[in-house]
């Protein structure tokens, strides 16, 4: 029984034991510094070839292997071939589709450049998938492996990103005073900053324990870099689903309600095959042309028949029943699968293991379902969802519009104007006297007289009414 326990303890492949190959492979270790076992693997690798020539005995393979971090998705195999091919299909057709959608937009001028981004997401994912196909054939291929892993890993954090901007979007059009503060912008683009520096961070962290020569004090340091970027990805995660529940949690103001915003009345639907009429923008901006000055400089947000604020409108202002309530859903469900792919990956790390002890959290399908389906149906919901109408915002007026300075002029004749209709030097203005203008005159609000007696009732500045009660 002793002599059967023993030699299943140095059992060539028992690597948890210790075979001959783990005494051989530690023998080497003081040529490297006395370095960990377990880091550098490309320069070990290069070291193997040197030595054994440029095919390496399996179990040299393995061995070295088994003694890597564990990663999500483990380290591929033969098998891992197959679904890398298809993954890598299926994205580039993806790819293909948003990069179509934004090219139909670009030339009607309806300029939604995020599909662009989405378009460059489902490349990054065909990569890495190609690439891991690669790998499966050659694990000694550290270069490929690595290369192949960020390209897997970087497209999620960029979806948490962009669904944060349209959650922003929506924000913006329910609070539209709050949404446009240079306090809000700076919260946002403080993010945003934040997250390129965590991307940076994380495509260090795994690389540097491949291509270096570690202590063991200094490869844990950088497992402990590995999970805190694991947990702040996971927090990013949830960004965009806090920002829609705080927009809800508080309701429009009676600020948000009365200023005015410039929504693109001419998006008539949401339909997966509907596409805006060719050069409607550029009709819309031309009309503010002959605009009063602050309907110029009003607050951009996206499209929705049900609005919570005065919208300027155009010459026309007919429109299919937009409501965003699965636009809410889009960016819900898009979060939620990022993150459950975030925490698979956070467990894995947490998990601290090598590739030997990698948990059923490590499993190579489960990777598959999260960074393969879950993502390849976040793009299909953009694409069917038609999130480029959706989140659309109009782009900024042109210089020479924003440069016009016109007249506030009111819809409601003056006192003086009626005193001297009177007398015959000026007719007196009536809702009649508009019957036949080409264009509806703008600001018939019947708050007017109001809010001229509070300004010199309370003393207080005119653009103090553009002041947000909601409070961050």
């Amino acid at each position: 029984m002793d002599l059967l326990q023993n030699y299943t303890f140095f059992a060539p492949y028992n690597f948890n034991g210790y075979p001959a190959l783990k005494g051989l492979v530690r023998l080497l270790l003081p040529l490297f510094n006395g370095a960990a076992e377990g880091t550098n693997i490309k320069h070990v690798v290069e070291f193997s070839h040197n030595l054994l020539g440029p095919k390496l005995p399996d179990i040299l393979t393995k061995y070295v292997v088994s003694t890597q971090i564990s990663l999500f998705g483990d380290y591929p195999v033969s098998s891992d071939l197959a679904p890398s091919i298809l993954f890598t299909v299926l994205f580039g057709v993806a790819g293909l589709i948003h990069l179509l959608i934004f090219c139909i937009n670009f030339s009607r001028g309806h300029y939604f450049w995020i599909s662009f981004v989405w378009a460059f997401n489902c490349a990054l994912k065909l990569i890495g998938f190609a690439l891991r196909a690669v790998w499966s054939q050659d694990v000694t291929k550290v270069a490929v492996g690595l290369t192949s892993e960020v390209f897997l890993i970087i497209p999620s954090i960029i979806f948490v990103s962009f669904d944060l901007i349209l959650a922003q979007r929506l924000f913006t059009w329910r609070h539209p005073v709050g949404g446009s503060r240079t306090l809000f912008w700076a919260i946002m683009i403080s993010m945003y900053v934040v997250v390129c520096f965590l991307i940076a961070i994380t495509v260090m962290a795994s690389f540097i324990p491949y291509l270096h020569f570690l202590s063991e004090k200094a490869w844990q340091s950088w497992r402990k870099v590995n999970m805190a970027t694991g947990v702040l990805i996971i927090l990013y995660s949830l960004t965009s689903m806090s920002l829609i529940g705080l927009s809800y949690l508080f309701p429009p103001t009676a600020k948000d309600e009365n200023l005015y915003t410039y929504q693109p009345w001419w998006i008539e639907s949401f339909n997966t095959f509907y596409f805006v009429q060719p050069g409607a923008a550029k009709k819309a901006e031309e009309t503010f042309m002959k605009r009063n000055h602050n309907h110029r400089h009003a607050i951009r947000v996206i499209a929705a028949t049900r609005h919570h604020s005065n919208m300027v409108e155009g010459l026309s202002n007919q429109r299919g029943s937009l409501s965003h309530n699965y636009s809410m859903g889009l960016i819900i469900i898009t979060t939620v699968l990022i993150f459950i792919e975030s925490m698979g990956r956070c467990i894995v790390l947490f998990q601290n293991n090598i590739q030997r002890n990698t948990t059923g959290a490590g499993n190579r399908v489960f990777m598959y379902i999260c960074w393969g389906a879950f993502e390849l149906i976040i793009n299909i919901l953009y694409i069917v969802g038609r999130v480029d109408l959706r989140f659309y915002r109009p782009d900024r007026l042109p210089q020479k519009v924003r440069a016009i300075i016109t007249a506030e002029q009111s819809f409601y004749p003056s006192e003086n104007e009626e005193e001297l209709s009177s007398g015959g030097l000026f007719t007196s203005a009536s809702a009649k006297s508009y019957a036949n203008a080409p264009e509806s005159p703008p600001y018939p609000r019947d708050d007017f007289f109001s809010e001229k007696r509070d300004f010199f009732n309370d003393g207080h500045e005119k653009d103090d009414d553009n002041i947000s009660d909601f409070h961050f």
